[in-house]
């Protein structure tokens, strides 16, 4: 009988996860990484701001996320006009047709508001498109014959007032400006131009 010696197992080292097969340089990478793509985004957004939203050019209509409907009602001395159907669609600075985040679709008292997200704009903001020139606003004036008549307002002769229909029951001025209550679909405001003349 031959006698064979007994083999001697060695017994593996047990296996390394991912984490312990990285060194102490490898598991600091990702902080820094991470770290160093935050801190240049925020010095990119200081150097290069987003754009103001009223200074934005939609690329289509309708085709954006945001959209919502508000009606707004304008009065001049008391009498009621519509708004033209293209507030917010006034060229830019090179001469190419720019849609506006808020604008007309039709000759109305209803805004579309428009986004690639949800914002929050009121009254002043559609009286920087509607007024882009600072100067004047169009109005139309709905006749009798049912034909729509454009006319020009001048801003210098008249005080703005702004107003919006509240769970009261009735509008409510707007004193300061704390007091805007963004566009919704349900929102329901009145702009009336007051003219210098009559306050007198």
């Amino acid at each position: 009988m031959t006698f064979v010696p007994k083999r001697k197992i060695k017994e593996g080292a047990p296996r390394k996860n991912f984490f312990q097969k990285l060194g102490k340089k490898d598991l600091l990478l990702p902080p820094i990484i991470i770290g160093a793509a935050v801190l240049f985004g925020l010095v990119f957004t200081q150097i290069v701001p987003p754009p103001e939203i009223l200074s934005v050019c939609l690329k289509a209509h309708s085709l954006d996320s945001y959209n919502v409907y508000p009606r707004v009602q304008i009065f001049v001395d008391g009498k009621q006009y519509l708004l033209p159907g293209n507030v917010g669609k006034q060229p830019n600075e090179k001469g190419e047709e720019c849609l506006k985040p808020i604008h007309t679709d039709s000759v109305g008292d209803t805004l579309h508001v428009q986004y690639i997200r949800p914002v929050q704009l009121s009254l002043p903001d559609l009286m920087e498109i509607y007024a882009y020139d600072n100067k004047t606003v169009t109005l139309v004036e709905n006749t009798t014959a049912g034909n729509y008549v454009n006319s020009t307002l001048e801003l210098s002769d008249y005080d703005i007032q702004y107003s919006y229909y509240s769970d009261k029951g009735g509008f409510t001025k707007i004193v300061n400006s704390s007091q805007f209550p963004p566009f919704s679909n349900t929102f329901f405001g009145k702009i009336d131009f007051v003219s210098k003349e009559l306050k007198k």
